[in-house]
């Protein structure tokens, strides 16, 4: 009966061992398996792309820069294409707001750009075109409420005065400019900076050299004179540049230059070929999201 119990036993501690090596063996191949697995589920958003937003939220390394023109709920001051209604454009500053954006100068991007320095997560630029009235009206107040800043691209002959670089063609309707008090005002408060945009809004590429470099310098010389404070920003009417103009806003003294390329910028791209944004009145809010989104890595 001993012996019964004793070889019983026996047989029962081999069964015992067997499983231990039977269990010990998977864990040795399923650890590794698991572990592998487990890296891979994690790595996944990486590798797909999911994650993109928080990565270049963290450590960004492109620049937005949006590009408007009018802020106006008037359809007499023109159609959708240059005009954003004031309802819109508060929808896009609080989306931008509420979803992760910092909005910095064209100072703080060139800085960031040329290798200098880092910006915060997800950041993103504001300019205006041309100099329009509204800007001061409609725009600003929305700028305050969201404490954003902005830059805004004069025209200086059409200071005070009506855009007569496209109402004299035909092209728009007339549209009030902003006036220097209003300017001084604006750039008083620290939130917006003002650039140039030449003296007469021309296609800078069909001028001869002479006059291109008059409609160049000349708009920051008085810019500069008349605001007390320097100019380093420059933006092609209508887009319109080629080497030979670019030469010439960088010999000038400009510091950036931007252009109607649709894109975002990333370090060490070309400060006077800066790509932009354009945001139109005709655009849904999803088209919004999608328009400053989808040049993003």
């Amino acid at each position: 009966m001993l012996k019964f119990i004793g070889l019983g036993a026996k047989r029962h501690l081999g069964r015992n061992e067997s499983e231990v090596c039977t269990k010990g063996l998977f864990l040795r191949l399923w650890l590794p398996a698991a572990g592998v697995l487990l890296a891979f589920v994690l790595m996944f958003p990486l590798i797909t792309g999911y994650t993109r937003t928080v990565l270049s939220g963290n450590k960004p390394d492109v620049v937005t820069i949006l590009a408007y023109h009018k802020i106006n709920p008037d359809r007499a001051a023109g159609g959708l294409g240059l005009r954003v209604s004031p309802e819109k454009f508060d929808w896009q500053m609080n989306y931008l707001k509420n979803h992760g954006y910092t909005v910095v100068s064209m100072d703080e991007a060139k800085s960031f750009l040329e290798g200098e320095g880092t910006l915060p997560p997800k950041p993103v630029v504001i300019t205006f075109d041309d100099g329009y009235r509204d800007n001061y009206i409609y725009a600003w107040p929305i700028l305050k409420k969201y404490h954003f800043c902005a830059t805004i691209y004069q025209v200086y002959n059409s200071t005070g005065g009506y855009n007569f670089f496209d109402a004299d063609r035909g092209v728009q309707p007339r549209n009030r400019m902003l006036g220097w008090h209003e300017i001084r005002e604006m750039r008083a408060s620290g939130m917006v900076d003002f650039g140039a945009h030449t003296m007469d809004h021309p296609h800078l590429t069909g001028l001869d050299p002479a006059e291109a470099r008059y409609q160049i310098v000349t708009a920051k010389n008085r810019l500069e004179k008349t605001l007390g404070c320097r100019v380093d920003h420059f933006c092609y009417p209508y887009g319109d540049v080629n080497p030979q103009v670019a030469a010439m806003v960088r010999a000038a003294g400009f510091k950036t230059a931007v252009t109607c390329i649709q894109g975002v910028n990333r370090r060490k791209d070309d400060p006077y070929m800066l790509k932009r944004i354009r945001i139109m009145g005709r655009y849904s809010n999803r088209r919004f999201v999608r328009e400053i989104t989808r040049y993003t890595p």
